[in-house]
């Protein structure tokens, strides 16, 4: 159960300054001399999990639910989705991963009495002259990052990319809408412009 959960995060991976709760950071770039007017059809060619090869057969709903977004947005752009062997134009690839981010945050002096310590400042405290040092804040977060390929299946050539990421929730449902998101703007000025 705890590598379903693992595989959720990394599903919805989508990165967010420091806990920023504006949503996930979504970049986009692509091939230039690409003509994507020319692009009908695409399939699902599989994922990286991990570091793993995960096949385009795989049926697991969580990876599921992440492809349907994929496709949702395909579709709305007018592309058709057909199988790998009927030899579409674009090739959708997706790759997934999750990183542990720490964040210390310095807060300022705190004053006390630190023996041993090397403390150059020192503050008026209590009716004293006190050695002050600075107050650290450690706050841990999962960054989970989506990375959505799309080649060129005739030339097998990278023809655009989207990076998604965030700082993950401890609520799965919370995560997907999160990536749902992060695809709807990845995917909001597809095709590119000339």
């Amino acid at each position: 159960m705890n590598s379903r959960f693992l595989i959720a995060w990394l599903a919805l991976g989508l990165l967010a300054a420091g806990g920023c709760t504006a949503g996930p950071m979504v970049v986009t770039d692509y091939d230039p001399s690409a003509e994507f007017s020319a692009f009908g059809t695409f399939a699902y060619s599989g994922m990286t999990d991990r570091g793993y090869e995960v096949g385009a057969s795989d049926t697991s709903p969580l990876r599921r639910r992440i492809i349907e977004m994929v496709v949702r947005q395909l579709a709305a752009k007018g592309l058709r989705q057909v199988r790998v062997e009927d030899r579409p134009d674009l090739l959708v690839h997706l790759f997934f991963g999750v990183k542990d981010q720490q964040l210390v945050e310095s807060t300022g002096m705190a004053p006390g009495r630190y023996s041993g310590l090397n403390v150059t400042a020192y503050a008026y405290y209590d009716g004293d002259w006190v050695p002050v040092r600075p107050r650290e804040i450690t706050d841990e977060d999962h960054v989970g990052a989506l990375i959505v390929d799309l080649a060129e299946s005739s030339k097998k050539k990278l023809v655009w990319r989207a990076v998604i990421r965030a700082v993950l929730d401890d609520y799965l449902e919370k995560n997907f809408e999160m990536a749902e998101k992060g695809v709807a703007k990845a995917f909001k000025d597809y095709p590119p412009a000339k």
